[in-house]
């Protein structure tokens, strides 16, 4: 009787590649992306992040299509991540919605093609940011729902990569990971939704602008949000970690690239911004 290794390696390519291109079962489930929990932040509380009480986390992410696969034979295993490698490397995909009625964001993970455990690196994480100004159809039911829905989705998203690069895609786990890293994330704002700026309604490119702008800020360490010295602690704190996490930031409008980041000067940069602004001087070249 045939089995999986005694097929045609082209025909097993095959079965990899449809594989590869499946979503997570979890991800097409509208009753499972209801079910969300939300964590508040505790300065006491080590294992909390800044900004996370700005995310609704999903309670279920299923298993990648392929993880039966990698559990198997260590030559199935081994031809499975040579495919990924062929197709582009490890590519991750995540909804993000962004509430702008309750101030919160829920992700839902769309693709997924192995746990961090096959690989230390993903090649591409690739985020695709939808706003919802007004309330919408669907119902979330939120275990522990948070009561700060004003905290800023900024400082939500990056708990979020936080938790991301510690836990995988499992965002819950109390189990962390020191070794995940980053190639390029993707930030993909696409048309259709209802972006807004001083509540007024913009195309997602002038978005993706204003947001750019908002993120060079960001990378040069000039955060209007910023309050307090334990605020900007925890904010350089964040900033250090993420940067030697991520190698590549880029943004995109209706498919379009946009803007670019190389992050691994991230905090010397910031750092000679710091010492020219005290100083009154200026950053000398091109910041980014």
């Amino acid at each position: 009787m045939p089995s999986l290794l005694t097929i045609p390696r082209e025909l097993r390519d095959q079965i990899y590649d449809w594989t590869l291109s499946d979503t997570l079962p979890s991800s097409r489930s509208r009753e499972l992306q209801r079910e969300r929990k939300t964590i508040e932040y505790s300065r006491s509380d080590p294992e909390t992040l800044f900004g996370q009480g700005a995310i609704q986390f999903p309670v279920h992410t299923s298993l990648p299509p392929a993880h039966g696969l990698l559990h198997t034979a260590r030559q199935l295993r081994h031809e499975f991540l040579d495919s990924l490698k062929r197709l582009g490397g490890v590519r991750y995909k995540v909804d993000l919605v962004d509430r702008k009625d309750r101030g919160v964001l829920a992700p839902t993970w769309i693709s997924v093609p192995c746990l961090p455990c096959f690989a230390d690196r993903i090649d591409a994480l690739e985020v695709h940011w939808r706003v919802r100004s007004g309330k919408t159809s669907s119902v979330v039911t939120s275990v522990g729902e948070s009561e700060h829905f004003n905290c800023n989705q900024f400082n939500g998203s990056l708990a979020l990569l936080q938790r991301f690069t510690e836990r995988g895609v499992y965002l819950l786990s109390k189990k962390k990971r020191a070794k995940v890293r980053i190639g390029v994330l993707e930030i993909h704002l696409n048309a259709g939704w209802e972006p807004e700026l001083f509540g007024f309604g913009v195309e997602a490119d002038e978005f993706a602008e204003a947001a750019g702008l908002f993120l060079d800020d960001y990378l040069l360490g000039e955060d209007s949000f910023v309050y307090d010295g334990l605020m900007r602690q925890e904010f350089d704190a964040q900033f250090e970690m993420l940067v030697g996490k991520i190698d590549k930031v880029q943004m995109y409008a209706d498919g379009a690239l946009k803007r670019e980041w190389e992050l691994r000067d991230a905090i010397a940069t910031r750092e000679e911004h710091r010492r020219n602004a005290a100083t009154g001087g200026e950053v000398s070249g091109d910041e980014h």
